[in-house]
């Protein structure tokens, strides 16, 4: 038994408190959604970009990757009001040019469907673990309910509007209005009681960015079994989504925040660790949540050693199983962050 958990049970009064939020560290997943195009169209799609290889990789489904401990998970987002927009891929079109013979892509039509998609790259790197939105947070909420005592899950949201010539399909323009929409697909799966919103966190501190440095974030005991959503953008989606509540007043997910000093600033995207490294820092000594990344398309022991000794609460990659898994000492995806823990146990995840 655990430190914690043995004095809570002899001595309750005595019982040391948890870590906060940005007191830990946590093993997260990049592109969560990934599945590679099928190989037939892969080699095709080489002759046309030489890029194409790096998207060889898959992932297993949303629920198997928490089982596996993982924390943080990263989904890009593509609004599809009336269903369609992404049902027939323009791969699939060069595939049968070249009389190549692929799986079906959409088999039970979901991409026809209306409501927020989850992909890399229309028309060619398309496939993926979680086509709908609401799929994906409904499988993740069923996890949750079976497992209520897991550390709070970080989703990172990319919302994607820009189309990508000579590609066809044009994305639709995340405007306010669709913003606010899928603040409403995401609480149509996941009750608002379960989501550590920004008001949560703000309480009656004038902004977000007060409240994180002076009061600080919720314990982790008190937000286990709930989700964290994130927004990645640092474009005019993010100035879109802080218009009329720039502290995040009302709102569903924390911002990216353009600069420290900014009433919304609760939490970081540092990419970069290596070049990053003293930026996060003192963001993480500030009292702020930074998300960083331990590889590039390949594993990279300096650059994911960096990530962990940077004190960034989330550290993403794209091995977290396997022979090459990125993990913690001892195996583990969770632990006490090294630049914010009082020496405190690791905690479960």
């Amino acid at each position: 038994m655990r430190v914690a958990a043995l004095l809570s049970c002899l001595f309750p009064t005595l019982a040391m408190a948890g870590p906060r939020l940005n007191e830990i560290q946590a093993i997260g997943s990049h592109n969560s959604y990934h599945l590679a195009p099928p190989a037939a169209l892969l080699s095709t799609l080489k002759t046309f970009n030489k890029d194409a290889g790096q998207w060889n990789y898959s992932h297993p489904p949303l629920a198997a990757q928490l089982d596996l401990g993982v924390r943080q998970f990263e989904l890009d987002v593509f609004s599809d009001e009336k269903g369609g927009l992404f049902a027939n891929p323009l791969g699939l079109k060069l595939a049968g040019l070249r009389g190549t013979k692929l799986p079906p892509h959409d088999p039970d039509g979901l991409l026809k469907k209306p409501g927020v998609k989850v992909l890399h790259v229309p028309d060619v790197d398309c496939w993926s673990n979680t086509p709908l939105l609401t799929g994906g947070l409904t499988e993740m909420l069923a996890w949750s309910d079976q497992n209520p005592r897991h550390l709070p899950v970080m989703i990172l949201i990319e919302c994607k509007d820009q189309p990508e010539p000579p590609l066809p399909t044009k994305p639709e323009l995340f405007t306010r209005e669709r913003l606010l929409a899928l603040e409403k697909e995401i609480l149509s799966v996941i009750p608002a009681s379960r989501v550590l919103r920004p008001d949560d966190v703000r309480g009656n501190s004038p902004t977000l960015r007060e409240a994180v440095v002076q009061k600080g974030w919720p314990d982790v005991d008190t937000l286990r079994g709930k989700f964290v959503f994130c927004l990645d953008n640092t474009d005019a989606i993010r100035s879109r989504y802080l218009e009329g509540n720039p502290s995040l007043e009302g709102r569903l997910i924390f911002a990216n925040a353009p600069k420290t000093d900014d009433p919304s600033a609760a939490w970081f995207k540092c990419n970069d660790p290596v070049r990053q490294f003293e930026d996060i820092q003192r963001l993480v000594k500030a009292g702020f949540l930074v998300r960083t990344r331990a590889n590039v398309n390949k594993p990279d022991e300096k650059m994911r050693d960096k990530a962990f000794a940077s004190g960034a609460q989330w550290v993403s990659t794209d091995y977290f199983a396997g022979p090459e898994r990125v993990a913690f000492p001892d195996d583990r995806t969770v632990r006490a962050n090294p630049l914010r823990s009082k020496g405190g146990v690791d905690p479960e995840p």
